[in-house]
């Protein structure tokens, strides 16, 4: 069959009409032909950049390479990723430059960031807090303890974090009652305290506690890379994401999708295996027990030894509630069970009596504050200043 004049075969169109459109269609359905259906040629989704502060030190972020590899805030965008069905892209910078970077649209979203010194509010959405994060004031065993901060030394030099903003600490600073010294990074920051380069420093309770951990498998000669075991609470902060206005992705659709992973308990479980539990050890402030250390709990509560200081018998005081079993877990190291067997053996006959057991975490609270020498566990959010941590995992 011949063609009319007036219809032109594609393959005598211009070259130019040819390469623009039927190139590029052939392309495309080379591209697309060994997509499973519906998925054949679906555009890609964006990647997300996650804006990470160089500053963060573990559990939240593990560095290797200089690239944020693992850690409660690598595992949260991971599941952040998962749930917008793209990947990740990380921009790791600088604490400074983080809120710039979101209100440009460089990156899209950054969990975890700390308060800045003379920050103004930039109006950027967040998301509900995810959990809570606790700032501690620790120190090296050479340091005096203290109960309140007006305690400390005059002149005292505190570790802290470049750029980072102290609520409970900014009037001691303004007034030259103590200084700052400040360190890159937390982990930096209590390494150098480890070594008694200063006598006090401030961390997240998180922070603080993998640090601990991991001291503990490093033997050294005269307890030189050792923190003291107290601690003194500083208050609390929320963790939450910010999230670019001006983003790949709406900030309404981010925020919901992290408020599922709220709601679902994900977030619950990623911080719980990468922390101690909120456990703290307390006597009474006016207990003249500052600090002991775990092995040394464990004895007392196991029946093991009858005294913490100066052979002045401890009253050791067990709580009911989910604090018992990380108690157990954490300091004792041992199952209910055999801690049962341990006093059942050996109050046979009336030779030990065994810690004594109070109904609630209220309960042991109010006894005490009205026993110098009772000793036992509090979840940290019933700890005041009627109260002194001497121990925490």
């Amino acid at each position: 069959m011949r063609l009319s004049q007036d219809t032109e075969h594609p393959m005598r169109r211009r070259p130019g009409k040819w390469l623009a459109g039927g190139w590029a269609l052939c392309s495309t359905l080379v591209l697309c032909s060994g997509l499973p259906l519906p998925a054949r040629c679906a555009e890609e989704p964006p990647a997300l950049r996650v804006a990470v502060s160089r500053s963060i030190s573990p559990p939240f972020v593990v560095w290797r390479d200089q690239q944020a590899s693992a850690g409660i805030d690598v595992e949260i965008a991971q599941e952040l990723a998962a749930a917008l069905k793209t990947r990740i892209e990380w921009l790791a910078l600088p604490r400074l430059r983080i809120e710039s970077a979101l209100l440009s649209g460089e990156a899209d979203i950054a969990c975890n960031l700390s308060p800045l010194q003379n920050s103004r509010p930039d109006g950027l959405p967040q998301s509900p807090p995810l959990f809570e994060l606790q700032d501690m004031l620790s120190a090296h065993p050479s340091a005096a303890g203290v109960d309140t901060l007006e305690q400390l030394p005059q002149g005292a030099v505190i570790g802290t974090l470049q750029a980072q903003a102290y609520p409970a600490l900014e009037v001691l600073f303004l007034q030259g009652r103590v200084k700052r010294d400040d360190a890159l990074d937390e982990e930096r920051m209590l390494r150098k305290l480890a070594k008694d380069r200063h006598p006090y420093g401030v961390s997240s309770r998180q922070t603080l506690s993998w640090f601990i951990s991991l001291q503990a498998g490093v033997s050294t000669p005269g307890g030189e890379e050792r923190l003291a075991s107290w601690r003194l609470p500083l208050g609390s902060r929320p963790y939450r994401c910010t999230v670019s206005p001006r983003g790949r992705f709406e900030a309404r659709q981010v925020l919901a999708s992290l408020d599922q992973l709220l709601s679902s308990g994900r977030i619950e479980q990623i911080v719980a295996a990468r922390t101690a539990p909120a456990l703290a050890v307390v006597v009474s402030v006016r207990s003249p027990l500052r600090e002991v250390g775990r092995r040394a709990l464990a004895e007392l509560f196991l029946g093991q030894r009858l005294s913490l200081l100066d052979e002045v018998p401890a009253l050791p005081v067990m709580s009911a509630g989910p604090e018992r079993q990380q108690f157990f877990a954490a300091i004792l190291q041992r199952e209910p069970a055999q801690y049962r067997a341990s006093w059942a053996a050996q109050q046979f006959g009336g030779r030990r009596r065994a810690p004594t057991e109070l109904s609630s975490p209220e309960a042991t609270k109010s006894f005490l504050q009205r026993h110098t020498e009772a000793i036992g566990y509090l979840p940290l959010t019933l700890v005041d200043n009627t109260l002194r941590i001497v121990y925490m995992p």
